[in-house]
């Protein structure tokens, strides 16, 4: 039996909620646990207002197949600016993680078997290929990563070895705070797994 401990950190570059274009939603039902992390093009209140679109499309779907929901935000999002966001989902018990990403979100699997995905080009609302899923499986012990480009993408682990051994909220926080960027919207889930 597994458990989970996870949290969600959002930055607005301009300072005030309403003007950010990052979100996310962090979901458990049944032995799942659904995570979804967007950044809308831009940043301010028109970032905001599309960002809003993808949170609750995703709070209405968040039960559907990854590679589904996909095509559903891409169509749902049709003439805005447009958003990247990656989607995944855990089952809690076995540790297997389904991904399916477009665009710059990075998605780490932190631990003796690391892991980054790769996601599809595009933009989701203006172009996208097909999505494909992905598959990997967390061991107890592992920590799930996922940040938009208002944090720096790549960093030595070295340099941040003791970030990993707190809470999901004190990683996430410490990510944002170590490696985010002056310039952009910023946002960060992470997720720390045990058995």
């Amino acid at each position: 039996m597994g458990s989970v401990d996870y949290h969600l950190v959002l930055r607005a570059l301009l300072g005030a909620p309403t003007e950010c274009g990052d979100t996310g939603i962090i979901r458990t039902y049944d032995s799942q646990c659904f995570l979804g992390l967007v950044d809308a093009l831009g940043h301010g209140k028109e970032a905001y207002r599309i960002a809003c679109l993808a949170h609750d499309y995703l709070e209405r779907n968040f039960h559907d197949d990854l590679v589904m929901m996909m095509k559903g935000l891409h169509e749902h999002l049709k003439g805005t600016r447009g958003i990247v966001a990656a989607l995944c989902r855990m089952d809690i018990n076995t540790g297997e993680l389904l991904y399916v990403g477009v665009g710059n979100i990075c998605v780490k699997i932190m631990g003796p078997r690391a892991f980054t995905f790769v996601p599809r080009d595009g933009i989701i609302g203006y172009v996208i290929p097909t999505p494909c899923e992905q598959h990997r499986r967390l061991y107890s012990g592992d920590t799930l990563v996922m940040y938009s480009d208002g944090i720096r993408e790549h960093f030595d682990p070295l340099d941040c070895a003791g970030l990993f051994s707190g809470s999901a909220q004190s990683i996430a926080s410490g990510l944002l705070r170590q490696f985010g960027k002056k310039d952009d919207d910023a946002s960060c889930i992470a997720l720390r797994y045990t058995t």
